[in-house]
């Protein structure tokens, strides 16, 4: 028996057996045989294998001390064997030396099919830390509980607490028995409204409109049984599980306030309160009148060395602290006002306590008996104080990291030199080149392309120390704005194509469950950390890798806001462990020969980081060296007000998913059901067909069916034309493409396809396709392609201000180059006379750079608007400037700028900003 014993539990699955919780399987017999356990199982109970199979053949045998928890597993095994479905119960787990623990017990009833009978899985979940936590809770419970008793009774008014349906009394203190001349038993069940105030039916002031949970209702009644009017306070609680009513009634002409009952409940009030308790004479500013029980223990004193060594004095409080408290509470006493501040107290033991004192000044006027009084409360705040030390301690600390970090920066600049130098050596050579080959124009030509890829390059590497300059220096700030996901997340892949294509990259960009597509943000300082990000993975990625952007939006329990998760994987290089732990400090590169060629400041992770702290978001990290990396940013971003509508065109229509990717199905599913459309998807090409045949027979056809492009086994073409050759009538067949689609859009059209949608397939994207279908024309191209923006600043005139030759010159070619006219000045001053000397409307814009001799920018636009003309008040000024800070865009609005354009100047982004206010 032993040994088959034995051999049974060595059964026990691999899988289960690596498990961190235990896990043992019984036969359904009375004794629940043991057939097998996993490891953690043992190690719970303290039993060796071998010896655990020595002494316990079933649960009923290793359960013989505690024979009522092997009742509860039987009588649950019972259960969920009638009900065909798990069950859970809290029993305790035996352990070696006849100690145990409690325990979670989640049983599952399976069929052995091997050898033809029902087994019993059972799963021990350690739940000791949980019942202990109970009890705990419950023993506190209870204690209040009594110490709400104990209030009511020493309660000096009466107390009557009802039922609220019944009427009938749940509970009386003392002084409501003696007012009523009745003992407590002989008044409990009967009904509150017959024993207090002699009534036939319920008092209307009782169970009113007024009555709530929230607060006490106070109303005045003359009782004609008691022949006494009550003050009286009425609430709803909740007495024992049952609503009732508590009332709160004190006479106001009776001689029941006595001074003993006046202390007894003082000194209950002053039980309650947290910290020490005490009243000081207003008169000495010295001598304690009396205090709470808390107020020795804090002061380290009994009440007789308290009387007989410091004589009811407040010597306890530091001397310095005395005298500046002094003369603030002579201070108070002329005023009446009400005093907060902070003291060292000596302890009898000699230790000095940091209290925060509270005094609430009291005069002899409204004092119980007639004593101008102080009353204080003192509570210990040492730990605080010293915890507050520690910090300022760490803030030393950090300041002395920082000054290290800044020698690092300043080691590490002149380290960067060979990456800066690169650029400018490129820029350099290839101006000195050119200009030695004016008579070709293709070398020219190669020249200034190289030219101008150096200085983007030596302009990133400026713009993110200058980045990191302003968020070290806290000048950095946040514009919120609204912002579209859909339009930032296309603005990365448009400036990342380049390279992406270049090194034969696939980028995946996936949207996932994205409910709400407009947000509030700082769209430009967003899509800056995604954008280094982006440019990290495409750096260190290999040619022929793939990157995955994943963008999800999470469930929010903020109103208002959206919690989104972005989320950046790459197969790359990867990163050591070692690294990761430092990838966001402040000019930091791993140092590995794969990269060594790769320029970088190391600032770019940084940024990122600080940018979404500033947001109120977090980074996560993931890596392994030769797998790649995943960057996780979770970030939340205001909604606005007002959410995307969606007309209801396409309410109804059925649309069928075809997609290999199980993920991307059921979002666009999801998105397409909150448009109103019923979506179905499948994940293969050849289920596709089969599917379009199986409803085209049932008279049931799609309205439209959306086909990724790229599928394993059965691609996105081969699919198209076999539900052509198969189909006999025309369903539309959107293509579901990459972010370029050019080099697969003319076999697809020749195979049938109606149009064409790239990924990430957002809510609003997948209605504008959907509804061109039904406003589409015969003959129309297929749907996707946008018509280009034709300029519309020919023959425009504008007025450029720049004192800077060089940047004038480079301003006039590009704006010549786009047809517009340009006249130029080189200050403010000269701005403004030409601006005189020319007739009304001779100028459609005028570019105003800031700092500038003379007349600086600023004065220049004051004095142009303050013209007695009739266009200095309407004509667009735009700021042409290399500060960006939030306060620079600022104080050019307010001088009456209309916008701003920074420098070095953006060819495509100048003339968007003209187009917009010409």
């Amino acid at each position: 028996m032993e040994n088959t014993y034995i051999k049974q539990i060595n059964k026990c699955p691999t899988a289960v057996d690596s498990l961190n919780v235990s896990v043992i399987c019984c036969s359904l017999d009375k004794d629940l045989t043991i057939r097998w356990h996993n490891s953690c199982f043992f190690e719970s109970t303290g039993y060796s294998r071998e010896d655990f199979v020595a002494l316990f053949s079933s649960l009923r045998q290793f359960y013989a001390e505690y024979p009522a928890d092997f009742e509860t597993i039987t009588e649950q095994i019972s259960h969920a064997a009638s009900h065909a479905a798990e069950a859970f119960a809290a029993v305790r787990l035996p352990k070696k030396g006849g100690d145990f623990f409690w325990t979670r017990l989640s049983y599952t009833i399976t069929n052995n099919t091997a050898e033809g009978e029902s087994l019993l899985q059972v799963v021990f979940t350690n739940i000791d830390a949980l019942i202990q936590e109970n009890e705990h809770l419950s023993a506190l419970h209870t204690q209040k509980l009594q110490y709400f008793y104990w209030m009511m009774d020493l309660y000096t008014g009466n107390i009557y607490i009802s039922d609220m349906e019944t009427y009938e009394l749940l509970y009386l203190n003392e002084t409501s028995c003696h007012t009523l001349g009745c003992k407590k038993n002989e008044l409990l069940g009967k009904k509150c409204y017959e024993v207090i105030q002699g009534r036939s039916s319920p008092c209307p002031f009782c169970t009113n409109k007024y009555l709530t949970a929230d607060a006490f209702y106070e109303w005045e009644y003359d009782n004609p049984v008691l022949r006494r009017t009550f003050m009286i306070k009425n609430r709803m609680i909740n007495w024992k599980g049952r609503a009732a009513r508590i009332e709160l009634s004190h006479d106001m002409y009776s001689t029941e306030y006595k001074l003993a009952k006046k202390d007894r409940e003082r000194e209950a009030l002053l039980a309650s309160i947290s910290g020490g308790f005490a009243r000081l004479d207003a008169r000495d500013y010295s001598t304690i009148l009396w205090y709470g029980s808390e107020f020795l223990n804090l002061i380290g004193y009994t009440a007789e060395q308290f009387e007989k060594e410091l004589h009811s004095q407040c010597s306890y409080v530091h001397p310095d602290d005395l005298m500046r408290i002094l003369p603030m509470m002579q201070a108070v006493d002329e005023t009446g006002t009400n005093l907060i501040t902070e003291a060292r107290i000596i302890t009898r033991s000699g230790k000095i306590k940091i209290f925060t004192l509270t005094l609430y000044y009291i005069n002899a006027e409204d004092s119980w008996d007639g004593i101008p009084s102080f009353y204080s409360i003192g509570i210990d705040v040492t730990k605080d104080r010293e915890e507050q030390m520690r910090q300022r301690q760490a803030l030393e600390d950090a300041y002395q990291a920082a000054r290290i970090a800044n020698n690092a920066k300043s080691n590490f600049l002149s380290a960067m030199s060979h990456d800066i130098r690169t650029p400018m050596n490129a820029i350099m050579g290839m101006s000195s080149i050119a200009q030695a080959n004016l008579h070709s124009p293709e070398k020219v030509g190669s020249c200034l392309d190289k030219i101008n890829v150096a200085s983007q390059h030596l302009l990133t590497l400026l713009n993110e120390v200058l980045d990191m300059s302003k968020i070290e220096s806290g000048k950095i700030d946040l514009s919120a704005e609204v912002i579209s996901l859909p339009e930032l997340v296309q603005n990365l892949i448009d400036m990342c194509q380049p390279l992406i294509a270049e090194k034969k990259q696939e980028l995946k960009v996936i949207a996932i469950q994205v409910q709400h597509e407009t947000v509030i943000a700082d769209g430009g300082r967003l899509q800056q950390a995604f954008m280094n990000l982006l440019t990290n993975a495409m750096k260190y990625t290999p040619e022929g890798g793939s990157i995955t952007i994943k963008i999800r939006e999470l469930p929010s329990v903020i109103k208002g806001k959206g919690q989104y998760e972005f989320d950046f994987q790459d197969n790359g290089i990867g990163m050591s462990e070692d690294f990761i732990t430092h990838i966001f400090e402040p000019f930091t590169r791993a140092e590995d020969t794969r990269i060594s060629k790769i320029p970088g400041t190391g600032l770019g992770m940084a940024i990122t980081e600080n940018i979404i702290s500033m947001m109120n978001g977090t980074i996560q990290v993931k890596s392994q060296l030769g797998r790649g990396s995943e960057f996780t940013v979770a970030v939340p971003l205001e909604l606005p007000l007002e959410e995307d509508a969606y007309d209801e065109t396409l309410a109804g229509l059925r649309v069928l998913i075809v997609d290999d990717d199980q993920t991307v199905c059921e979002s666009v599913a999801s998105l397409l059901s909150e448009l109103g459309l019923c979506a179905d998807w499948v994940l293969s090409g050849a289920e596709a067909v089969d599917h379009i045949i199986a409803t085209h027979g049932a008279g049931s056809d799609y309205y439209a069916i959306m086909l990724d492009w790229r599928m394993p086994d059965m691609s996105g073409l081969e699919t198209l034309k076999e539900i052509r050759r198969r189909l006999d009538s025309h369903i539309p067949v959107i293509v579901i493409s990459s972010y370029n689609y050019s080099y697969i859009e003319e076999e697809f059209v020749e195979a049938g396809a109606d149009g064409f949608i790239t990924k990430p397939l957002f809510k609003s994207k997948l209605h504008h396709v959907l509804q061109a279908f039904c406003k589409q024309m015969p003959g129309q191209p297929p749907i996707g392609r946008e018509a280009e923006v034709t300029p519309i600043l020919a023959g425009k005139r504008i007025l450029l201000v720049e004192d800077n030759d060089l940047n004038r010159e480079i301003a006039v070619e590009l704006l010549q180059m786009h047809g517009v006219l340009v006249d130029e000045v080189r200050n403010g001053q000269e701005a403004v006379n030409r601006f005189l000397d020319t007739p009304s409307g001779t100028y459609d814009c005028i570019l105003m750079d800031i700092q500038m001799p003379i007349m600086n920018g600023y004065e220049a636009t004051q004095a142009i608007r303050a013209l007695n003309r009739n266009d200095a008040k309407r004509i667009p000024i735009l700021a042409l400037s290399a500060n960006t800070f939030t306060s620079d865009l600022g104080k050019a609005f307010n001088v009456g700028m209309n916008d701003h354009i920074a420098k070095p100047i953006d060819i495509q982004l100048l003339i968007e900003v003209l187009q917009k206010w010409m």
